[in-house]
């Protein structure tokens, strides 16, 4: 018995020791809930509440009334064109915007309200009216589309205006990745009322989340979607463009086949990209390979999504097919420099079980910039952008997003855009 009595007391007193050690195994690692609590707790958010204030409650403040007067004389003067977002020539004079001057005010006036902003998030109860009516409705907006655009609607059309223009290869505009989240956050597809498109807003805040390094989070949004189906409905889409342009429009199989396109790109693509970077390389290698599926349906020829397929086949039971696929793209005279390189590079690694070489030519940045270039063809294709891009209320809320995003570059500590591990750079 006194051996046993001598035993326990040092194995009790190892287990204490021990016991916080384990709970950090099991517990320290944070949950995608936890990622993104922290993540949108953050200065850019509250200066962005800040400014959703400013323009739908009563100005009650100096700096209230000048982050407001700002806001609404851009939407006012959404003069702007959208030709260079379709990428055509002859893009029209600009209208109005405001100076460095106004928007280093617009700043201040953020930083003066952030206070405001950051108690509406602690809230939590999303108490704000919806903005979009008090920027549209001097435009002279179908009553019918106004009446529509209650708290989840407008939190969908932010989402989806910030989304874009973070998206856009030639945006000047620093949007921050917080931005996004947030609104998409707030957001539940289900109950926005613009019908045809709520496969494409489970995408995005799937996009939106992988980007960001949530990966769990994002897997569920595209269970959803799997569910809900990939493929638009022609008269779902044929009423929500009619609803948001006024106009009897329907697109064709080809252009609703560009939406279903883009839409698995951004999905299977994000995905990807974020179980790479946890390091789940089976999975990763799965959505990588629907991706790509999708942008071969979509038959987009591009240098850099043939050396994706052959880090796909090389990494399979198809070395030999990948071989032929990277000596075929070295013969191809209009490759960049670093593009060439990873063809030579992959080309000694296939078959070869070279893990770290292997896993170069896929990376964060490379495939982030992929899936962005193949999304935005397809949705050039789709014929949405022309559809929408004239519209005058859609460019006054791609103005305010853009402004917004503006002047939140310009306070101090918000001027770093990027989220930890987050590919959105």
């Amino acid at each position: 018995m006194g051996w046993e009595m001598t035993l326990r007391k040092p194995l009790a007193l190892l287990l204490v020791l021990l016991l916080p050690a384990v709970a950090l195994g099991f517990w320290g690692k944070k949950t995608d809930e936890e990622k993104l609590k922290d993540a949108l707790d953050s200065l850019k958010v509250h200066l962005y509440l800040a400014g959703k204030a400013a323009v739908t409650k009563t100005a009650g403040t100096e700096e209230a009334k000048a982050v407001k007067d700002r806001l609404l004389a851009v939407a006012a003067g959404a003069t702007h064109t959208v030709q260079g977002l379709q990428g055509k020539e002859g893009a029209a004079p600009e209208g109005p915007k405001l100076s460095l001057k106004d928007v280093a005010g617009l700043g201040k006036a953020l930083w003066d309200m952030r206070a405001v902003g950051k108690q509406l998030l602690e809230e939590d109860k999303d108490s704000l009216p919806p903005v979009l009516p008090v920027l549209l409705t001097p435009l002279g907006v179908e009553p019918e589309l106004l009446a529509l655009l209650d708290r989840p609607t407008d939190h969908a059309v932010l989402f989806v205006a910030l989304t874009l223009v973070k998206l856009h290869p030639d945006s000047p505009v620093p949007i921050p990745p917080e931005l996004i989240l947030y609104e998409g956050s707030r957001m539940d597809p289900a109950q926005v009322k613009i019908p045809g498109f709520t496969s494409e807003l489970y995408v995005l805040k799937a996009y939106t989340l992988a980007m960001s390094g949530m990966c769990d989070l994002a897997e569920k949004e595209a269970l959803r979607l799997d569910a809900l189906g990939l493929a638009p409905d022609p008269a779902q889409a044929a009423a929500g463009v009619k609803l948001l342009t006024g106009k009897e429009l329907s697109l064709s199989p080809e252009q609703l086949g560009s939406v279903e396109a883009a839409t698995q790109v951004l999905a299977q693509g994000s995905l990807a990209l974020c179980f790479f970077g946890r390091g789940a390389w089976e999975k990763g290698q799965q959505a990588l390979g629907r991706f790509l599926e999708a942008a071969d349906r979509a038959g987009i020829d591009e240098p850099e999504l043939h050396l994706l397929h052959a880090y796909v086949e090389c990494s399979s039971k198809l070395p030999e097919k990948g071989k032929a696929r990277l000596a075929a793209l070295a013969k191809r005279k209009a490759l960049s420099e670093d593009t060439r390189d990873d063809v030579e590079s992959l080309q000694r690694a296939c078959e070869q079980a070279d893990a770290e070489g292997m896993q170069k030519i896929v990376g964060r940045a490379r495939l982030g910039r992929v899936i962005v270039s193949v999304a935005w063809e397809d949705l050039k294709r789709s014929g949405l952008l022309d559809a929408l891009g004239e519209l005058p209320w859609v460019k006054a809320v791609r103005d305010f997003v853009t402004t917004l995003g503006q002047g939140i570059a310009k306070v101090p500590g918000a001027l770093k855009v990027s989220l930890g591990g987050s590919g959105w750079d």
